[in-house]
């Protein structure tokens, strides 16, 4: 087992990075039409929730297209802020909407096959319209454990359709069913409380140009595009979810949903770090003199990303001593925190920033796989509560088998012991001993 010890960073001088500056091609997507493999991908194989049936339709299987309308996404650049993995459907070819930045040219593959009369049904409440096309429908049957009372759901939501066709009857839309209940109610932005949630289609005020993959616009409101649906589900049931998605009108123009991270946070996680969601956690209070934690990490091979939470949500130190050095960090997404500014990594007098979700290779950013960094530009003004266990998560990989390492973070803000000082002077020294070690290899 891994010993990690966390305590407050530092801020640092920083300038803002957008949600929408990840580069082209940042979302990879693995085309597939297994369900039980889009189904598992979503919840995550979480104990607590068991899949027991699992189904896909499609027009292009209908018309048995060399096309996908689903596949399995992977996320390293935090692309829209959306998670680390997930999964992405479209009413074209799923592949279309990996790459970026948006052409402006109105991906399109149309086809041309009509929504069943059920499918119509399920859709003209949120689209407005009679007829829809290109209809992809994901249905799951889950039993859900005795203390799973909810589950919480993450979308992007994004169309070729927008803004030329807003208003018209091309308002294509998507459908989240859970039990027989459409859950997919986005509120604008300025709305509270209680206002009349709107339907997930192009029509929705909030639809923006966010730059990213090949779609015109996603659904962001108060400017972020990651969707939350927190959705009531029966403990020691069977309970069915359906998301359905389809072109209004006709056949033209793609819309796409990216779904991630289906999770209930009512007693069934782990703990072992396998998501942003189910981080492993201090196995011990904080150090009264020192602030810093102890978290045990499960031996994982090298470059394996464990999620982790040391329960303070100012900035942190992290420092390793002895063993792997760090290899990649990856931030939080805007699912867990919505800062839309993303963060800022420092590693010796260099700094880069992290957006949210983003995946920072350190040797690729600085040149050397350090033994110590700094996450800082977690915004205050979002009053994150370090009571919560989901306060502040972030992914960490390391470059060789966790086995036997320890790693300590220190605090940085707070007025520091003279014995700690002298500490923190010696990891120095043992960072600029790393820093050396790469730059000889």
């Amino acid at each position: 087992m891994m010993c990690l010890r966390v305590g407050r960073g530092m801020a640092i001088a920083a300038f803002l990075v957008g949600v929408g500056a990840a580069p082209a091609g940042a979302i990879a997507i693995v085309p597939t039409n297994d369900a039980f493999g889009l189904a598992n991908t979503l919840f995550l194989d979480l104990p607590g929730l068991t899949v027991n049936n699992a189904s896909l339709s499609s027009a292009a299987q209908d018309i048995r297209s060399a096309s996908f309308q689903a596949g399995t996404y992977t996320n390293l650049t935090g692309t829209y802020g959306l998670p680390l993995s997930g999964i992405a459907l479209s009413t074209g070819n799923v592949t279309d909407y990996a790459t970026g930045p948006n052409t402006d040219v109105g991906f399109s593959t149309d086809f041309g096959v009509p929504a069943s009369d059920a499918q119509n049904a399920l859709l003209t409440p949120i689209t407005g319209q009679l007829d829809h096309f290109d209809v992809v429908q994901f249905d799951i049957e889950f039993f859900a454990g005795p203390n799973a009372t909810r589950v919480i759901f993450f979308a992007t939501f994004g169309s070729e359709e927008w803004p030329a066709y807003v208003g018209t009857d091309f308002n294509d839309g998507v459908g989240l069913f859970v039990n027989g209940v459409n859950v997919a109610g986005v509120l604008p932005t300025g709305g509270v409380a209680g206002d009349p949630l709107l339907p997930v289609n192009i029509g929705h005020p909030d639809m923006s140009p966010i730059t990213g993959t090949e779609i015109n616009a996603v659904l962001a409101p108060n400017g972020n595009p990651v969707l939350r649906f927190d959705v009531p589900i029966n403990p020691a049931e069977m309970n069915s979810f359906r998301i359905i998605l389809a072109d209004a009108g006709d056949s033209s123009l793609d819309t796409t949903v990216y779904l991630s991270s289906f999770f209930s946070p009512n007693g069934i996680g782990n703990g072992l770090g396998g998501s942003e969601f189910d981080p492993v956690l201090p196995a011990n209070p904080a150090d009264p003199v020192t602030g810093t934690w102890d978290i045990q990490i499960p031996d994982v091979p090298a470059g394996t990303t464990v999620w982790i939470d040391p329960l303070i949500t100012v900035g942190f130190e992290y420092a390793v001593l002895g063993g792997p050095e760090f290899l990649t960090v990856t931030a939080p997404s805007l699912a867990t925190i919505p800062d839309l500014d993303g963060y800022f990594i420092t590693v010796g007098a260099a700094t880069a920033p992290l957006g949210p979700g983003a995946t920072l290779n350190f040797l690729e950013t600085f040149g050397l796989t350090p033994i110590l960094f700094i996450l800082s530009g977690i915004d205050p003004k979002l009053g994150l509560d370090p009571d919560d266990p989901d306060a502040f998560p972030i992914g960490i990989s390391l470059t060789a088998d966790s086995s036997g390492t320890t790693i300590l973070v220190t605090p940085s803000v707070v007025p520091l012991p003279p014995a700690f000082a002298l500490y923190l002077g010696a990891l120095a020294f043992l960072g600029a001993l790393a820093y050396r070690r790469q730059r000889s290899v």
